[in-house]
């Protein structure tokens, strides 16, 4: 209900020009405002607000002028709340907490003056607070109204105009699969939301981990069995072995004994939740996406962690660290432990056929586990060498390790999703604990960071891309769907049977986005043979030049790529193209093979569709070739390909349209 009445909603609003301006204006002026704009994302904003009309939504022009005009009326407010309030605004939140906002605006206002308002528009950690401290600073109307007018007319493109390509990216991958569309979508919002925890949760632990830390340990001091622990985690003066072996104990104990208590009530997975999500990814499998993710996935393979963590644990015996060595080694030897433990004591069952030939299960993941181990503690060791200011940065890198890795072997189906985030959680809690031991146990020098990242780096990519070299292609097979072969008799086909076969190409949900009108029974050579000898042609391939060709705004068709189109998961399996006389059009016949063969011979069965293609020029910066599927094709188009073949003609679900069976 409440995404219809989304959509719904969108759908008013960008029918009624009007209110869409009118909330562009205020968009624009509320993420300029000073207390507001600090809130508000407003790079996200201009961003989504440019895929809007890189998709054509939204006309750009009137977007441009109208978020422009926003923004100046947003800074221009935020200048008169400085000048009037002046010092006052350090007393309102979010400046009483956060006193750096002010004093960093300050600073880069004396250092760039009056350039700073120009400058500070595109400057992410003053672009909200600048305009009000060139107010405090009693900066003129005049001087303040040029920047900002100036400074506004570049802003709006630089933010709109990665949003459009974006947009225009979609639609030229929603023409090849919706579901491709909301992967993409899925992985921007998965990444924004791992970026936005990251560095909030950061900061809040930075601003009050020292008192939380100092607190507990003075109430846990004379309390029998937690103040032994705390003092062994905290004082410097104590070793912290005891204490963490004890942790250890405690919390994969507890672990265990809340799975099997929910076993016990017969709670078992996977859950409905589980089930559904597992059924939602594979509905979004498309062969580019399983492709990435397949990629994504090796990365936090045994063979990829166990080389990355030998060569930190001899750079830092290198470097002389023993304190991070052990550490580091506590890291290690608690996700091998939950390796070994879980799957022995807390096995599960993989969701698909492609863990076939693997090891086994667990809940939680001790796959999650062992890599927010690793990722998360080595981002532990090389923060503790960055200034504070910027150590979320750090946090945020290993982060974007370990989330993308987790989704991976998610849509893939090698995961529940609720041992992942059991083990993604479990694997946080024992980074936390060791992290506060080693920086209440550490020496006052820092591990050397620059060097530490460079080698870490080196032993990812370099065990990474070895693992990947050798096992890519087999990791690609094993996690493949396995589809069910399926026979039919050529006379039963011929007579009914092609009503069973699939009649329009579906897409995501199950939307039906073209018409098939070919079933041909034969093999794949014959077909292209065939086609060839009436003028079809083999589809111009996409590359990196033709792709690049989508960039001019004057390129002919023969020039641009054909891309590829999902039906069911599947990529088409044979793509040809016809030129005729008009320079700016051709037909494109695309034909899948849908696992159906013929009973006595063995030969597939393919099903195809016939599309018009034409230039179409976007706001003079894209030139796509687009299908139109409802041009339906001559009947002289194909007939010479099929001469002396066996062909029949059927009326399918689609009454305006009929469907050609042909067979040798």
């Amino acid at each position: 209900m409440h995404s219809e009445f989304v959509t719904a909603l969108f759908a008013w609003v960008t029918a009624h020009p009007g209110w869409m301006s009118a909330f562009i204006f205020f968009s624009a002026a509320a993420e300029s405002l000073t207390i507001i704009g600090v809130i508000i994302p407003g790079a996200l904003v201009m961003f989504s607000l440019g895929a809007l009309i890189g998709l054509g939504h939204v006309e750009f022009w009137s977007a441009y002028w109208w978020s422009a005009l926003g923004a100046v009326v947003g800074d221009a407010v935020s200048f008169w709340i400085g000048r009037v309030f002046h010092q006052g605004i350090r007393r309102v939140w979010p400046f009483t907490t956060h006193p750096e906002m002010i004093t960093r605006s300050e600073e880069f206002f004396r250092k760039h003056g009056g350039k700073g308002v120009l400058f500070g528009r595109f400057f992410g950690p003053v672009r909200g607070t600048i305009p009000t401290v060139a107010g405090m600073m009693d900066m003129s109307w005049r001087s303040f109204m040029i920047a900002n007018v100036v400074s506004a007319i570049l802003w709006a493109p630089a933010y709109l105009i990665p949003g459009m390509a974006f947009g225009a990216s979609l639609e030229i991958a929603s023409r090849v699969a919706g579901r491709l569309v909301v992967l993409i979508l899925i992985v921007a919002v998965v990444l924004w939301l791992t970026a936005w925890l990251v560095k909030h949760l950061v900061r809040l632990f930075q601003a009050h981990a020292t008192d939380w830390v100092q607190r507990f340990y003075a109430w846990s001091q004379g309390r029998r069995f937690i103040g032994p622990i705390s003092a062994s985690l905290l004082d410097p003066a104590r070793g912290e072995l005891r204490g963490l072996a004890t942790l250890a104990m405690l919390l994969l104990g507890s672990v265990v004994l809340i799975s099997l208590s929910l076993n016990a009530a017969g709670k078992h997975l996977p859950s409905g939740l589980d089930q559904s999500l597992y059924h939602f990814f594979q509905e979004l499998r498309t062969p580019w996406a399983d492709a990435l993710m397949v990629f994504t996935a090796a990365l936090g393979d045994f063979w990829v962690i166990l080389p990355l963590s030998l060569v930190v644990f001899c750079w830092l015996i290198w470097q002389q660290r023993p304190v991070a060595a052990w550490h580091w080694l506590a890291a290690l030897g608690f996700g091998m432990a939950t390796n070994l433990l879980f799957k022995l004591l807390l096995p599960v069952s993989s969701p698909t056929e492609a863990a076939q030939g693997m090891m086994g299960y667990s809940f939680p993941s001790s796959h999650a586990t062992l890599n927010t181990l690793v990722f998360g503690f080595l981002g532990v060791l090389i923060a503790r060498g960055v200034p504070i200011a910027r150590r979320w940065m750090v946090y945020l890198g290993a982060a974007f390790l370990i989330v993308p890795i987790a989704f991976a072997r998610l849509y893939l189906g090698m995961h529940w999703l609720t041992d992942t985030l059991a083990g993604l959680c479990l694997g946080l809690i024992w980074v936390t604990v060791l992290g506060v031991a080693y920086n209440s146990h550490a020496t006052a020098v820092p591990v050397r960071w620059r060097g530490l990242l460079a080698y870490s780096a080196i032993g990812l990519l370099g065990a990474g891309l070895i693992h990947v070299s050798l096992h890519y292609r087999a990791d690609l097979e094993r996690y493949q769907p396995r589809p069910v072969m399926r026979t039919q008799a050529r006379d039963y086909w011929l007579r009914e049977g092609w009503r069973q076969l699939p009649q329009q190409r579906m897409d995501f949900r199950g939307n039906r986005r073209q018409d098939f009108v070919l079933q041909w029974a034969g093999t794949r050579e014959d077909l292209k043979k065939r086609l060839r000898e009436t003028g079809w042609e083999a589809a111009p391939p996409p590359n990196l030049r033709s792709v690049l060709l989508w960039l001019s705004p004057q390129v002919e068709l023969r020039e641009l790529p054909v891309l590829p189109q999902i039906h069911d998961g599947s990529e088409d399996d044979l793509t040809m193209v016809y030129y005729i006389n008009e320079p700016n059009t051709r037909w494109v016949l695309r034909f899948w093979d849908i696992n159906l063969r013929l009973k006595d011979e063995g030969q597939p069965i393919w099903v195809g569709s016939v599309s018009q293609q034409k230039l179409e020029p976007r706001m003079s910066l894209f030139t796509l070739a687009v299908d139109d599927p409802q041009t339906r094709a001559p009947a002289d188009l194909l007939a010479p390909a099929w001469e002396g073949l066996r062909t029949r003609m059927v009326r399918g679900s689609n009454p305006n349209e009929r469907i050609t069976l042909i067979v040798d």
